[in-house]
């Protein structure tokens, strides 16, 4: 199955002035999939292993979207009795106020409106570097270079969580956005995710052309996967 990835055929909501209210909904109907099919356990599992029990930690979350990983993180993070705080990066800058708006007061969780292909942050400057379920939006060359600013950026480990696609991961999602989430938006951004996700091979090998050191894989039920890297203790 061949990436379906065109540049004139973006998901709608990479697009500017989309609908406030329909925004929103998608959002938190992409959070709600997460919860569901595992989105949100990839990213703690990868968590979980380049954290340790590090006691003071800063994670620049790439892509960010509504926000919902950074959330969990720092829920996590509570419990372990681990200091962390989230940079949460994103290019649009009414999906950042809404997510600003679904943290609650007080989070150690901080909004930045930049390109994840040209970071504003100097190198080594986050002990970790992530980007959850975002990388399939980039053409491969501008997947390779987020790939490469995350390893410019991160000083102890880089995490990538995303899709895999195939043609079974296509047709579950297009019954469960038929049959279930029926959204227009989610409906539209979810098939067309999954057909320009990136396969196992095709992850790997952009991690490996990004320079990032002793890379690992994981694959997800539901048709998930990461690459990580540890940087260093």
């Amino acid at each position: 199955m061949q990436r379906d990835y065109s540049e004139s055929q973006p998901e709608l909501m990479d697009l500017p002035d989309q609908d406030e209210t329909a925004l929103r909904s998608d959002l938190e109907n992409l959070g709600k999939l997460n919860r569901t099919f595992g989105g949100r356990k990839a990213v703690e599992t990868v968590f979980h292993r380049l954290a340790d029990r590090a006691g003071k930690l800063l994670l620049i979350d790439l892509a960010s979207g509504y926000g919902d990983h950074g959330r969990n993180l720092l829920q996590i993070s509570r419990e372990r009795q681990q200091d962390l705080t989230i940079v949460a990066v994103d290019f649009q800058f009414q999906t950042l106020k809404i997510a600003r708006e679904a943290t609650p007061p007080g989070q150690k969780m901080f909004f930045v409106q930049a390109d994840a292909r040209q970071l504003p942050f100097r190198d080594k400057t986050a002990d970790l570097a992530f980007c959850s379920l975002a990388l399939h939006h980039f053409a491969e060359k501008d997947a390779l270079t987020v790939l490469q600013e995350m390893a410019r950026i991160g000083n102890r480990g880089l995490a990538c969580v995303d899709l895999v696609r195939g043609r079974l991961a296509a047709a579950c999602i297009w019954l469960l956005t038929t049959l279930f989430m029926r959204d227009p938006m989610v409906q539209h951004d979810a098939r067309l995710s999954v057909r320009r996700a990136f396969t196992h091979d095709e992850m790997k090998s952009l991690a490996a052309q990004a320079g990032w050191p002793k890379l690992s894989q994981i694959r997800f039920f539901w048709f998930q996967q990461a690459v990580l890297a540890r940087l260093k203790s």
